[in-house]
């Protein structure tokens, strides 16, 4: 279920969240048995959808098994070059989980840590990264808008009752953050959702809003939340204030520049 609110000030947007979580999260008479927090994302332009890296490469692999087969090949190559050992990939074993519709539910994601390096290394993923901070989720629609308004989405998974799902319809997994990966992982607050469906005996990959567009009210609730991009430099100055910017978030030389252009000379960024 999506719900979409327009503000117009970045103090405005993080009210709109505040009362949002008041609601949502306040004891009621009876306390509900689940309810997970808030996952954000932040894009540079609110007309975009909610796609995966993989989804923007085309529809070249649909299937859970094709994914794993294209990691398996380029495996060795990515331990040559970083001097890192993952598991090896199991393709056989990995598609006959695939193919079982029950067992997916309760079997971990197999090599979740080597394919969360593959996202954040830039490798074409399944997975779509989210964040458990709000700010860091400004952070990124405000880096780089591209549009004329930005956008931040809000996503909880667990509304209070539990989450089922039709054996034919597309369902959205949480991976959760804890794996062993790149520190960016935990300096950005990471978190992953998976979306597939069963199709012709095998999990195969769907569009995350394809869930979103059942408008289901007990379960993978989504707000969406969208603010004009003169509004980002001075987003961008608050969030430095404490503590979150590029440096912060990517520890790198390159990441301390940007920080400190955005300190000492904000505004755009010229292209070159």
């Amino acid at each position: 279920m999506l719900c979409e609110y327009d503000c117009q000030s970045w103090r405005m947007l993080q009210d709109e969240v505040r009362g949002l979580q008041q609601e949502i999260f306040s004891p009621g008479p009876v306390e509900r048995l689940s309810r997970s927090s808030f996952l954000y994302r932040g894009q540079g332009d609110a007309r975009w959808g909610l796609e995966t890296t993989l989804e923007r490469h085309g529809p070249s692999i649909r299937t859970i098994g094709d994914y794993y087969r294209l990691g398996e090949i380029v495996k060795p190559l990515i331990e040559s070059f970083t001097d890192r050992r993952w598991d090896a990939i199991n393709c056989i074993e990995i598609n006959k989980l695939f193919s079982d519709y029950q067992r997916p539910h309760f079997t971990p994601l197999p090599n979740y840590d080597y394919l969360v390096h593959l996202r954040h290394h830039g490798f074409p993923s399944p997975l779509l990264d989210w964040t458990r901070s709000l700010h860091i989720a400004a952070y990124f629609a405000c880096r780089a808008p591209h549009g004329d308004r930005i956008a931040i989405y809000a996503y909880q998974e667990f509304a209070g009752i539990g989450k089922v799902g039709s054996s034919n319809a597309p369902q959205i997994r949480s991976q959760g953050p804890y794996v062993r990966t790149h520190p960016r992982h935990f300096l950005q607050q990471a978190e992953y959702t998976i979306c597939w469906q069963f199709i012709d005996s095998k999990w195969q990959f769907v569009r995350h809003e394809s869930v979103f567009d059942q408008n289901l009210a007990s379960q993978d609730r989504l707000w969406r939340f969208t603010l004009p991009a003169s509004e980002c430099d001075r987003v961008l100055q608050e969030l430095d204030l404490v503590n979150i910017n590029a440096f912060s978030l990517f520890q790198t030389e390159d990441a301390l520049m940007e920080a400190l252009r955005r300190r000492l000379l904000p505004g755009p960024e010229e292209a070159g």
